[in-house]
């Protein structure tokens, strides 16, 4: 099964689909690019976070992402719009996984 979010960002509007439930190696991807990403400043804390996102998304249906994309290809730029992407889509994702953690008081 799988998750279609909609993009929040102008620049970038349409889909992503991420993968849900998250496999061990796609969540551990996701933690590890995220940790990464803290310890960076500007353009560099997407570039960290990326790995993580590509490894949980299934398709992207982004005007202005190439439906392949890689690390290699995904933009740099605008700064301000791929910024914001990138935050949406680890908030996206970190709320799966604390999600996922959650457990009910039934």
């Amino acid at each position: 099964m799988s998750r279609t979010i909609t993009s929040p960002v102008k620049k970038f509007p349409g889909t992503v689909v991420l993968a849900d439930p998250l496999t061990f190696d796609q969540l551990f991807a996701f933690m590890d690019a995220v940790e990464m990403a803290r310890g960076q400043e500007g353009a560099r804390v997407n570039y960290a976070a990326l790995p993580g996102i590509l490894a949980c998304v299934e398709a992207w249906h982004l005007v202005g992402i190439p439906e392949g994309v890689t690390l290699e290809t995904f933009p740099a730029t605008p700064p301000v719009s791929i910024a914001r992407l990138v935050a949406w889509l680890v908030e996206e994702l970190s709320r799966a996984f604390d999600e996922a953690e959650t457990i009910p008081n039934d």
